[in-house]
């Protein structure tokens, strides 16, 4: 009986650590970069390995836009570097498609 009652308050004790630790990393993804950034490079790799980080980081990260929504005005330089392109403008212009990724 004391064997069972040792095992439960360490079972008890492990996922009391376990939810801080999922607790701590997610209000740490939710953080701006540079923040996270510096906070993250203390973490050790295993902790990767043992909490829901990949999971959890979709669902900070994820944005709020949906299908149809307007995409977010920002401005850019261009190619050649001799000004800079804002989406609102060229969408006034014609229609735009805004492909990421690389096709190296």
């Amino acid at each position: 009986m004391r064997l069972l009652r040792v095992v439960c308050v360490l079972l008890g004790v492990c996922l009391l650590l376990y939810g801080t630790a999922t607790a701590a990393v997610y209000w740490t993804m939710r953080q701006p970069l540079e923040r996270f950034g510096a906070i993250m490079r203390h973490v050790p790799d295993a902790a990767m390995m043992i909490l829901p980080f990949a999971p959890m980081w979709r669902r900070v990260r994820a944005g709020s836009l949906r299908v149809g929504d307007a995409a977010p005005d920002f401005d850019l330089p261009a190619m050649d570097h001799t000004h800079n392109v804002r989406l609102s403008d060229e969408y006034r212009e014609r229609p735009v498609v805004l492909v990421f990724g690389s096709y190296t």
